[in-house]
């Protein structure tokens, strides 16, 4: 049975002790005591400071630790949260992507172009990168040496290689 300290969600604390206690076929007094043995630091103090006679059932004292613990559960990403993720003064671009990727994948419910949309609008103002995926691009070019010459201009980008992109050029 895995230990509670309370830094992670109570409810799926409560959702593991429950599967083995019925897995093993634990009823009654013995629930109480056995959920005792499962609590870390601060929690037992928790526990021992629970007034006598306040609890009156399993699902009282469930209720009264995912109550007091509810602080400890971690809030859904949004797509807010994704916003607010920028690329730094100094932040390396590789850095900046990878910490919108884990974040990304954490947002329910958005669709890819609001990602792309969301990753090009946080990338630091004035790199060749930012200039390269301007938001005001056409979603096609015309012309397929024009969309191989921005493939090169980004892929230079993203090694550090900078090119100055002239307005009118190959983007738009």
């Amino acid at each position: 049975m895995d230990s509670y300290d309370g830094t992670t969600y109570p409810d799926e604390h409560i959702e593991n002790i429950e599967a083995v206690l019925t897995y093993r076929s634990v009823q009654g007094t013995v629930k109480y005591k056995l959920f005792v043995t499962a609590l870390r630091r601060g929690v037992v103090t928790w526990f021992k400071n629970l007034r006598r006679n306040s609890i009156d059932s399993w699902s009282d004292l469930c209720d009264e630790f995912t109550t007091h613990f509810t602080a400890s559960r971690t809030h859904p990403k949004t797509v807010a949260s994704l916003e607010a993720i920028v690329q730094g003064k100094s932040k390396p671009l590789r850095d900046y992507i990878e910490k919108f990727n884990k974040e990304a994948v954490q947002v329910r419910g958005v669709d890819e172009t609001m990602k792309r949309y969301l990753i090009a609008k946080g990338l630091r103002e004035g790199t060749d990168v930012k200039k390269a995926v301007r938001l005001d691009c056409p979603r096609t070019l015309r012309v397929p040496s024009e969309r191989k010459d921005l493939h090169q201009i980004r892929r230079r980008a993203v090694r550090g290689q900078p090119q100055q992109i002239q307005e009118g050029g190959a983007c738009c």
